[in-house]
């Protein structure tokens, strides 16, 4: 009730005569909190994806109706602009772009992002190339644009995708041990207080660098204190024998085909930490006696595994010996695909 005293004191702070004599106080609507504000946005981007086709929210962009609501009033539009930079790109190439979802903002200089913008950000999506990693030119790219001393203390979501082309020179890679372990470093500086990092590769079109990929990721999760590492396996490009060595993942997800063998084995050695698996890809192989036991027959337990989706000949009776957790199971099997056998209604 002190919440609601407050507001209608405000209201009468504000009060102005739509004709003479005749005082009218601003709707309560314009001082609503923040939370229900935002709530509304939230929803009518959803009636506007709906009517144009659009998924805005897929790629964490600000439909045109939310962005009306910074007109209402100030309250809305301290609301409202939460929102549209909440979440923002990171694009890493000859130039380090800082671009906000409703693309009010593009900026090349971090020192064109205002601290309260770098306050407002909760979420990055960072795209480079590898070989830019490798030979220490994104963070070339980073120090030229004043990045050095920056830092966004609100994003806990970083998504990061790594792309390449081309090979990495040979006389470029002396020093890529070093050029990771300096990249990890800024990326944590960076972002200190990121929680999860989702990491995909894309457009890897060379075998030879996948050890340096593993290398990076291990790197990246390696002392950053996150809660979520998630592996994204998209390219066909990238060896998954050369990310065996990365442990302290909580989700993978093979998209692309990759050697069955290498798979068992990333997922095996993760097996303390996975909360969800997805190797539904491989609709013809039968994992699951591989993941629940090792080359000596003992089992294998994934304490905190929630959710596996695979594909299986012969489901066994029980699996809480392996799974004492899992919450959701999905599988293919004799060309059915049997969703969420596990999941009750809530």
């Amino acid at each position: 009730m002190a919440g609601f005293s407050g507001l209608f004191r405000l209201n009468r702070r504000w009060k102005w005569s739509s004709k003479k004599g005749d005082p009218v106080r601003p709707s309560a609507a314009q001082y609503l909190p923040s939370r229900i504000i935002q709530r509304i946005a939230h929803y009518m981007a959803i009636a506007e994806n709906s009517y144009t086709g659009e998924d805005r929210n897929k790629y964490n962009q600000v439909s045109r109706s939310s962005r009306a609501l910074v007109g209402v009033s100030r309250s809305w539009r301290v609301a409202a602009i939460s929102l549209f930079y909440r979440h923002f790109v990171l694009d890493i190439n000859c130039s380090a772009m800082w671009i906000s979802p409703s693309r009010r903002m593009v900026h090349k200089d971090c020192n064109g992002i205002s601290d309260s913008v770098k306050h407002l950000a909760k979420s990055v999506y960072l795209t480079a190339p590898f070989d830019g990693v490798f030979n220490g030119r994104v963070l070339q790219v980073l120090n030229g644009n004043s990045y050095t001393d920056a830092v966004f203390p609100e994003v806990s979501v970083l998504r990061l995708n790594f792309y390449s082309g081309t090979t990495v020179p040979v006389q470029e890679t002396s020093d890529f041990h070093l050029h990771i372990e300096e990249f990890c470093a800024y990326i944590r500086r960076l972002f200190p207080r990121a929680t999860e990092y989702r990491f995909q590769v894309t457009s890897f079109t060379d075998t030879d660098d996948s050890q340096m990929v593993g290398w990076l990721l291990g790197g990246l999760i390696q002392n950053s204190g996150c809660s979520v590492a998630e592996y994204t396996h998209s390219s066909m490009g990238v060896q998954v024998s050369g990310l065996i060595g990365v442990v302290g993942l909580t989700h993978i997800s093979i998209q692309d085909r990759a050697c069955m063998e290498d798979c068992i084995e990333l997922v095996r050695r993760n097996a303390t930490t996975l909360v969800s698996v997805d190797l539904g890809i491989f609709d013809t192989l039968d994992f699951l006696p591989r993941l629940i036991t090792d080359d000596d027959g003992e089992t294998i337990v994934y304490p905190k595994l929630l959710k596996l989706f695979i594909h299986v000949n012969l489901l066994p009776k029980s699996l809480d010996a392996s799974f004492p957790a899992l919450k959701d199971l999905s599988y293919t099997t004799g060309g059915l695909h049997i969703a969420n056998v596990l999941s009750s209604p809530s």
